[in-house]
C-alpha cells in the first residue's frame, strides 16, 4: 500500500537530481518491487538525459507556414453583426423602463393643502360633502385596482426574469 508513496518519492528525487532520502532507501532495501522500480526509473532517466533528438525541420517547412499565414483571412476585430440581435431587446426594455420611470414622475402630483373656509352651516355641509366625495374618489381607484395587484405582481416577476435573461445573455 505504501509503495506508491515510495515510488513517488523516488521519482521526485530523480527529477530533482537529489539522493534518495534515508527512509526511501530503507524501503528500497526491503522491497524487491521498489528495487526494480528504482533501477528501471534510473536507467530511463539516464537514457532520456543522454539522448539527443535527431529532428531536423525540412527547409520547405518555413515557406509552407508563411504561405498558410498569408492565405488566411483575418477575423474582424469586433463582430457588430453578432451583437446586434442581443442589443435590440435590451435597448427596447431599457427604453420602456426609463419611459415608465420618467412618466410616473411626470404625471404624479402630490395633493396640495386647501385652506379651510370660515365656519358656517352651509360651509359645513358643503365641506362634509366634499370630504365624503374626496374619500370616495380616493377609495374607488383602490377598489378598482385591487384585482390588478396580483397581475402587477406577476408582471414584475416576469420583468425580473427578463432582466436576468438579458443580463445573462450579454457578453
Amino acid at each position: 500500500m505504501k509503495t506508491w508513496l515510495a515510488k513517488y518519492r523516488i521519482s521526485n528525487a530523480l527529477d530533482d537530481r537529489k539522493p534518495l532520502p534515508p527512509s526511501v532507501e530503507q524501503a528500497v532495501a526491503q522491497s524487491e518491487e521498489l528495487r526494480r522500480f528504482t533501477e528501471t526509473t534510473t536507467r530511463l532517466d539516464q537514457a532520456l538525459k543522454n539522448s539527443r533528438p535527431g529532428l531536423e525541420a525540412p527547409v520547405s517547412l518555413h515557406a509552407a507556414i508563411m504561405q498558410a499565414v498569408q492565405a488566411a483571412k483575418p477575423e474582424p476585430a469586433f463582430g457588430w453583426q453578432k451583437l446586434r440581435p442581443r442589443l435590440i431587446p435590451t435597448t427596447a426594455i431599457t427604453l420602456l423602463v426609463l419611459l415608465g420611470v420618467f412618466g410616473a414622475g411626470h404625471f404624479h402630483h402630490p395633493p396640495t393643502a386647501v385652506p379651510q373656509p370660515a365656519e358656517s352651516p352651509t360651509f359645513a355641509v358643503a365641506g362634509s360633502v366634499l370630504e365624503t366625495s374626496g374619500a370616495l374618489v380616493r377609495a374607488v381607484p383602490r377598489a378598482a385596482l385591487s384585482p390588478l395587484n396580483e397581475e402587477i405582481r406577476r408582471l414584475n416577476r416576469d420583468l425580473d426574469g427578463t432582466k436576468k435573461f438579458i443580463l445573462a445573455s450579454l457578453p
